[in-house]
């Protein structure tokens, strides 16, 4: 039984600082030349939480982890970043030129929280294996700020039914073109009659990690290695 969740997601304030110049590629596809450019296009930039520059003096009191914290509790307290007051779902859809031809495509789906599975309850399935390294940089991360940063992408099946429910017609509440040319963009929903309907949907679906093996790993370890009275985790940035 695939449990999905609205929550009240932390956004950038289009007053304090135009998204497309603090949206990011995923952690693990940012190379160096990347990181450079992300970090020079504003103070605020997700870079400098999801993958900061280390530095040859990083110690336990003064790190990465310690200072994408510093990055999160600052943003918050100026209004960088502004936390929606209804809890949601976040409908998303991507578009884009199929790489090697001129057709157009678009990717629809949501953004949600999700109960954590293990992968024997045969609810959530993986494709591929993971990594030591990676995981325990996740997982510093995680405990240095007890918040998800980034979605973990999943697969489930649907004939158009969840597609309809969530299509809307009205102007997207985030929208922004990356340096690939993806339009990518994004629509509050907080009808807690759509939202319901969205959830028992999704009761009988199974769920592909398509990406974020590492991250959903990391969240399992997060949750067996944290005491319960701390496990609350604070929700994602869209």
């Amino acid at each position: 039984m695939a449990i999905i969740s609205p929550f009240q997601a932390w956004r950038y304030a289009p007053d304090h600082v135009p998204v497309n110049q603090v949206v990011t590629q995923p952690y693990d596809k940012i190379t160096p030349e990347m990181q450079e450019r992300y970090y020079e296009a504003s103070p605020s930039n997700l870079v400098r939480i999801i993958l900061g520059r280390k530095r040859p003096d990083d110690n336990a009191q003064e790190n990465v982890y310690t200072r994408a914290t510093a990055s999160f509790r600052d943003w918050r307290r100026a209004g960088v970043l502004k936390r929606d007051a209804t809890p949601s779902v976040y409908r998303y859809t991507q578009k884009f030129i199929v790489p090697g031809s001129k057709t157009p495509a678009e990717r629809q789906g949501y953004i949600a929280l999700g109960q954590l599975e293990d992968y024997s309850a045969g609810v959530v399935f993986r494709h591929e294996l993971t990594h030591s390294g990676p995981k325990a940089d996740r997982l510093d991360l995680l405990r240095a700020t007890r918040t998800h940063f980034e979605q973990i992408f999943l697969l489930y099946k649907d004939s158009g039914e969840i597609e309809a429910l969530l299509r809307s017609d009205a102007p997207a509440d985030i929208e922004v073109t990356d340096e690939y040319g993806v339009l990518h963009q994004v629509w509050k929903v907080s009808d807690p009659a759509v939202i319901s309907a969205l959830q028992e949907r999704m009761r009988e679906q199974k769920l592909i990690i398509a990406d974020g093996h590492h991250r959903y790993e990391t969240a399992l370890a997060y949750r067996e290695r944290t005491p319960c009275r701390r496990r609350k985790l604070r929700t994602r940035t869209l």
